[in-house]
C-alpha cells in the first residue's frame, strides 16, 4: 500500500503540512534536520520520489509549463464557536458559490503556529486565494513578521478579515470597531453615567485596541476623565466578565462596556451571584449581538456588526484579486456597526 502524507507525518512526528511542503519541495522555514527526518521516514515507508517527479513533469507539460490552480478559496479561522465568524463564513460561502468557487475552511486553535501550518497546507493544495482571520497572538513578539512572511511566500492573493496584523499590508475587511466602542460609551453617557468601566481581553489584539480607542474618545469628547484603572484586561471568555465586574464593583463602577457579549454574560453571572440586578444596579453594553443577547434577563443592549455582508465583501475582493479584475492598491474596507437597544442599561436622573 502506498504511504500517505499522514503516515509519513506520524512516523516523522511532524504535521501533515510540513510533510507536504518537503515532499513538494516548497519554500518553508522547516529546519534541515526536520527535512531530513521527513525524507527518511518517507523512504522507509516506500514513498516513490521518482514517480512524484514524473507526475510533476507531466502536469507541467500538459499545462504549457504553468501550474493551474483550482477554483478554491482557502479560509483560515479560529476553531472556537463564534456567531459573528459563522455569519462571516456564510457570506463568503454564498458569494463564492455564485462565482463558481469552492471554499475550504481550515480551523485552528487560534495560535500563530497553527495558522502558519494552515497557510502552508492550503498553499500546497494550490488554492487560488486565502481569506485569513488572524489568531489572537498575531502581534505578540515577532508573530506578525512570521505571518506576513508566510502569506507573502504563499504566492497567491490573500486578505485579512476582522483582525489586522501589524505591518502586514494587504486588503483588510473589518467593522469600524472604534466607532462601535464610541457608540457604546456614548449611549451610557446619554443615560446619565460618568463613571464608566470597560472589560476587555488582550490589549495586543486589533479589535480590542480599536474599541478601547472608541471608549476613550467618547469620554474625552464629553469631558469625562479617562481612568486607566477603569479598564480591566483579561481573556476572551465569560470568566473575564465575572472577574472584571468584581473588580469594577469594588471601585464603585456600575456602568460597563463589555468587549463582547460573551464577556457581558460573565457580568450577568456576577450580578446574579451577588444579588445585583442588570438594568437596575448594573448597566451593561455588549458587542457582537449574539443570539443569546436577546434572551438574557434583561435582554442585552449591544453593538451589532454585519458579519454576513463582511463575508460577502471578502469573497468579492479575493475573487477580483484572483481573476485580475482588481489591480488597484490594497485597501481597508470598514463596515458601520449598529447599536441594538434593549433593557440592560438603566437611565439615571
Amino acid at each position: 500500500m502506498k504511504p500517505t502524507v499522514r503516515n509519513i507525518a506520524e512516523k516523522a512526528n511532524v504535521s501533515t503540512a510540513s510533510v507536504s511542503l518537503v515532499l513538494n519541495n516548497k519554500p518553508s522555514r522547516i529546519t534541515e534536520a526536520t527535512r531530513e527526518r521527513i525524507i527518511e521516514a518517507a523512504r522507509e515507508l516506500g514513498y516513490d520520489f521518482e514517480e512524484k517527479k514524473r507526475k510533476a513533469r507531466q502536469i507541467s507539460e500538459n499545462q504549457g509549463g504553468t501550474v493551474k490552480r483550482a477554483a478554491v478559496i482557502g479560509v483560515i479561522r479560529p476553531r472556537y464557536c463564534n456567531e459573528f465568524l459563522e455569519s462571516c463564513q456564510k457570506g463568503i460561502d454564498e458569494y463564492s458559490q455564485v462565482y463558481g468557487y469552492h471554499v475550504v475552511v481550515c480551523a485552528g486553535n487560534d495560535t500563530t503556529e497553527q495558522t502558519l501550518d494552515r497557510i502552508h497546507f492550503l498553499a500546497d493544495m494550490k488554492v487560488s486565494g486565502l481569506i485569513v482571520v488572524p489568531p489572537m497572538d498575531m502581534n505578540i513578539e515577532k508573530n506578525n513578521e512570521k505571518l506576513g512572511r508566510a502569506l507573502k511566500e504563499a504566492g497567491i492573493p490573500f486578505l485579512l478579515l476582522n483582525q489586522a496584523i501589524d505591518r502586514v499590508y494587504c486588503d483588510f475587511i473589518t467593522a469600524d470597531n472604534k466607532s462601535g466602542g464610541y457608540m457604546a460609551v456614548e449611549y451610557l453617557i446619554h443615560n446619565g453615567y460618568d463613571r464608566i468601566g470597560m472589560i476587555v481581553g488582550n490589549r495586543e489584539v486589533y479589535t480590542c485596541r480599536k474599541r478601547i480607542e472608541g471608549y476613550k474618545e467618547a469620554l474625552a469628547f464629553y469631558n469625562i476623565s479617562i481612568r486607566e484603572d477603569y479598564i480591566y484586561y483579561g481573556q476572551y471568555r465569560r470568566q473575564t466578565g465575572y472577574e472584571g465586574m468584581k473588580y469594577l464593583d469594588s471601585l464603585g463602577v456600575h456602568a460597563v462596556f463589555a468587549y463582547d457579549d460573551e464577556i457581558a454574560i460573565g457580568i450577568y453571572q456576577y450580578a446574579r451571584e451577588n444579588n445585583l440586578i442588570v438594568g437596575k444596579d448594573i448597566s451593561v453594553v455588549g458587542f457582537n449581538n449574539m443570539d443569546m443577547a436577546a434572551i438574557l434577563t434583561p435582554p442585552l443592549t449591544t453593538i451589532a456588526q454585519p458579519g454576513e455582508q463582511m463575508g460577502k465583501k471578502a469573497g468579492e475582493i479575493i475573487i477580483n484579486r484572483i481573476t485580475g479584475k482588481d489591480k488597484d492598491a490594497v485597501r481597508d474596507t470598514y463596515f458601520a456597526p449598529v447599536l441594538i437597544e434593549r433593557q440592560s442599561v438603566r437611565r439615571q436622573g
